[in-house]
């Protein structure tokens, strides 16, 4: 007769799951931060050194625009970001940021 498995390799396997989920969650979670950032680098080269409230401000609209699945070029961002529902402060403040934007 087979023995079933002990409870012993039920929490083994049950851990390595786990562990593996988290590492892979990280890994995707590290790629679609980098692929939201770049996207938004082509209309804000200075991402990177922008004050924390507009980064942060940017990157919330790129994340409900889903943004990375658009082509990776200016106008298909800049459209990306208009597109989210925001009340006219948001808009007023995205295009202040647009307008401070290097020309293309």
């Amino acid at each position: 007769m087979n023995k079933p498995p002990s409870l012993l390799s039920l929490l083994f396997v049950l851990v390595l799951l786990a562990v593996f989920g988290v590492v892979g969650a990280k890994f995707m979670l590290g790629r679609h931060s980098a692929s939201t950032m770049s996207q938004l680098g082509t209309v804000w080269p200075n991402i990177e050194t922008m004050p924390e409230g507009e980064r942060a401000f940017l990157v919330e609209l790129a994340h409900t625009c889903n943004v990375t699945t658009r082509e990776p070029v200016r106008a298909e961002v800049v459209d990306c970001l208009r597109s989210v529902k925001m009340n006219a402060a948001a808009a007023d403040r995205l295009d202040g940021l647009l307008k401070q934007a290097p020309a293309p």
